[in-house]
């Protein structure tokens, strides 16, 4: 997988309100009306999603599970281009970043297809390889484990595999709180803390663990900017807001409800929507065009928010796929 966002040095790595406008750009729209819209724009920008981190993975794995209509046909267009990719490359979808496997194999789980058979190809097995996946970096560990645990967190979490992930991932903690790419830096950054607080998710109840989410969601709140949003290498965008409304999702905090993520009144829902466009895209900055990094980002934040509002699984933990 590409990590989810980068621009520059920025990564590619992915709510109930008192308002009661109805659309995205006419002020903060209701969770489910503003869901329906970005699904609705989803479907009809992304017709044929590809094995990829735009118009593809993340696209796939939002609306499979937002619980939205959608035509069966949409995930089989998928599968098909996942095994078309697989067969070409003769069951290799990158020499050295194994980010791309993680994120087929998250998207097949969400429609209920297994990676270890496309196209003849076990595409979740390069996940065992565990020095070529740490290679790329903390996100690689992190989105590997996230794979490997989406399908059954409680059978997988005691795993030997899964285990050195874990110890791999927590031992790269900062004193602040927080998580970084950067090995050498000495704070956390917003997206790789909050990417690394939805992996943690099945870990929940080990004191050790419990305590990193801890300290992690504090270092949410407290890196949080007075309007709401958050600076994350140079840029103030929506896709910052939405790694952490999946990760607060994740680990049981109401992002628009907490007060530790409450500025003036508007929790961090408020705040994504303010990036919203009227045909439900999202932008990456405020003054900017609609982008579909941030559009796929936004919408996997909101049905996140939504699976926790009406306490159904997180958005990784895909035992309830499709």
């Amino acid at each position: 997988m590409n990590t989810m966002k980068k621009r520059g040095c920025q990564i590619l790595v992915l709510f109930m309100t008192a308002g009661m406008l109805t659309g995205c750009g006419d002020g903060t729209p209701k969770l489910e009306d503003a869901l329906k819209k970005t699904a609705s724009y989803e479907m009809k920008t992304v017709e044929d999603p590809a094995s990829d981190a735009l118009g593809g993975e993340w696209t796939v794995m939002a609306l499979a599970r937002s619980g939205e209509e959608v035509d069966e046909n949409y995930f089989e267009k998928y599968r098909a281009n996942v095994e078309k990719r697989v067969k070409e490359q003769e069951g290799v979808l990158s020499e050295n970043r194994y980010t791309e496997y993680s994120r087929a194999v998250l998207a097949l789980k969400s429609i209920g297809k297994d990676p270890t058979d496309i196209g003849g190809y076990d595409i979740e097995k390069p996940l065992e390889d565990f020095d070529t996946v740490v290679s790329q970096g903390l996100n690689g560990a992190i989105y590997a484990l996230l794979a490997l645990n989406a399908d059954d967190p409680d059978a997988n979490k005691d795993g030997e595999l899964e285990q050195k992930y874990l110890d791999y991932i927590v031992e790269k903690e900062k004193d602040d709180g927080g998580f970084s790419l950067d090995d050498n830096a000495t704070n956390g950054d917003v997206d790789l803390t909050a990417m690394t607080l939805q992996c943690l998710e099945p870990y929940q109840d080990e004191n050790d663990v419990k305590e990193v989410i801890d300290k992690g969601v504090e270092f949410l709140a407290d890196t949080q900017d007075d309007d709401g949003g958050y600076t994350a290498y140079g840029a103030k965008s929506s896709e910052s807001i939405s790694q952490t409304v999946i990760a607060l999702s994740a680990v049981g905090v109401d992002c628009n409800e907490d007060e530790r993520f409450q500025k003036d009144g508007k929790g961090l829902y408020d705040t994504l929507m303010t990036f919203c466009q009227k045909d439900g895209s999202f932008k990456h900055i405020l003054d900017g065009e609609s982008d579909p990094m941030a559009t796929d980002q936004a919408f996997c934040a909101m049905v996140a928010y939504q699976r926790y509002q009406n306490k159904k699984n997180s958005f990784f933990d895909m035992t309830d796929h499709r």
